[in-house]
């Protein structure tokens, strides 16, 4: 996979851990890409399935990163990035496994890289619900998500957002010099969202309006034990992010939004089918405790994985 084409070289960074099938879909998806792909890296989380094999077996011309240790996600794309980077391929196009990019998805991309070395798009969930335009709060550290996308109904064709995900953002590497790598403390969730706000003190990232992906998962897949804990956790990670950037951070806001937090986590464990489980209890007090020592553990993992 070369190219000479004036956009640059592009190397399509994937994370997986153990969804074989889902990484399989991802993959095929990448080689029919209507804009071909120079470099395709795999990051193998340390699979404990057949991941392995079936990339041996079913893509032997691609290149995998087998991880000596489970490093999440977080991990998993900071070492890719890391990699991709060093290679000098000029964009990396980032994505977990359960991501399915549409034929014209890069296409489509790469026609607004005169706008922004940070690119998104719109994607469809086995639910049908998502939406990525929103609002940072800074009282509890995330991003509200808009109900609607609100732009793109007055008739925008893409707008600014200072905040991202991982599921097929198309990265130019200047964003990597400025910046670095996305941090591998956080393991998962929580590390798209502040490299995002990172990036728009340099660039513009966009969401433009144009459908490029599939995502086999939706939001109502529900809490399991990592949310949990890494719902809490992250957060004194963004915390300290922020104060790094030179936000002001009021001590008391972020009190009050890590009971509320708890409140809601306490009450949706007690009163929601196939939520009330110890370990789900656990998790969350875990994830405040670790949070406020600072405890990330080797690779970001949580208690039960070290």
């Amino acid at each position: 996979m070369t190219s000479v084409s004036p956009e640059g070289r592009i190397c399509a960074v994937v994370v997986t851990f153990n969804r074989v099938n889902l990484l399989r879909k991802c993959l095929h998806a990448l080689l029919v890409q209507t804009r071909p792909l120079d470099h395709i890296l795999i990051v193998n989380n340390k699979s404990t399935d057949n991941t392995a094999q079936m990339l041996a077996s079913e893509f032997p011309q691609l290149e995998v990163m087998h991880m000596a240790e489970n490093t999440g996600g977080s991990g998993g794309f900071a070492a890719g990035m890391k990699e991709a980077h060093a290679r000098g391929f000029d964009w990396l196009w980032i994505m977990d496994d359960d991501v399915e990019a549409y034929p014209t998805a890069l296409a489509s991309l790469l026609d607004y890289r005169d706008i922004s070395d940070y690119l998104h798009m719109r994607k469809d969930l086995a639910d049908g619900n998502w939406h990525f335009e929103g609002l940072w709060d800074f009282h509890v550290l995330t991003v509200r998500m808009l109900p609607t996308e609100v732009s793109f109904a007055n008739g925008k064709e893409w707008m600014v957002v200072n905040y991202s995900n991982f599921e097929g953002p198309l990265i130019h590497r200047r964003v990597i010099d400025k910046i670095g790598l996305p941090d591998a403390r956080y393991f998962m969730y929580g590390d798209d969202v502040i490299y995002g706000l990172q990036a728009s003190f340099h660039t513009n990232p966009i969401y433009i309006n144009r459908t490029g992906f599939r995502k086999d998962f939706g939001w109502s897949k529900g809490m399991d034990r990592m949310s949990y804990y890494f719902t809490f956790r992250n957060n004194f990670l963004t915390q300290e992010h922020l104060r790094a950037i030179g936000l002001y951070i009021n001590n008391t806001s972020f009190w009050i939004s890590n009971v509320r937090n708890l409140i809601w986590c306490t009450h949706h464990i007690l009163t929601t089918p196939g939520q009330r489980k110890w370990n789900h209890a656990t998790a969350v007090w875990q994830g405040l405790r670790d949070g406020i020592r600072r405890n990330y553990h080797p690779y970001g993992r949580p208690p039960w994985m070290c």
